[in-house]
């Protein structure tokens, strides 16, 4: 799957597992919480990079060749407990675009090509926890606030959102 929009697409990673460095240290800088090495953010990057099936990531590469971000869907967020998930699913995992690619509307394009992704796979609902200062994002793009939690896993609140999708691909209102 491949999109251009202002020199940015967006293509399946495993399709460029060459970037699985470059989103683990973006990944580490942003959510790392002081931990000493961003190769275990890496490593879960990889493991999400699944081309068939779930869990499945897209990467938003610029035309130089660096991923300026990246989304993924898996089956759970691996932050919350089975308890935590309930029976939902799936679940948008490590959104993030780079600091200062921020405000081009690269995450929403990543978010839309992953809901046209899903919805063209069967899903009809998919849903996404996260913490206060992306929930705006999420609601700009069409998500509506379905509850709080504050997961044993990362002890701070984590709002979970939730979108429905259409037969047809096209995300409804």
């Amino acid at each position: 799957m491949v999109q251009a929009v202002d020199g940015i697409s967006v293509e399946l990673l495993a399709g460029r597992p060459e970037l699985v460095a470059q989103l683990g240290q973006m990944t580490w800088q942003e959510w790392g919480y002081g931990a000493g090495d961003p190769a275990a953010w890496a490593d879960v990057i990889a493991r999400e990079a699944g081309r068939d099936g779930l869990p499945v990531s897209l990467v938003a590469v610029d035309a130089a060749g660096d991923a300026v971000g990246k989304v993924g869907l898996g089956e759970s967020d691996g932050d919350l407990s089975e308890a935590e998930r309930g029976d939902r699913g799936p679940w948008i995992l490590g959104m993030i675009v780079r600091e200062r690619s921020r405000g081009q509307r690269i995450g929403r394009l990543l978010l839309a090509s992953m809901e046209a992704r899903a919805a063209g796979q069967g899903y009809r609902q998919l849903w996404v926890a996260t913490g206060e200062q992306a929930v705006g994002f999420y609601q700009r793009c069409g998500w509506r606030i379905a509850g709080t939690l504050r997961p044993v896993a990362i002890d701070r609140p984590t709002m979970i959102l939730t979108r429905q999708l259409s037969r047809a691909g096209v995300v409804e209102a």
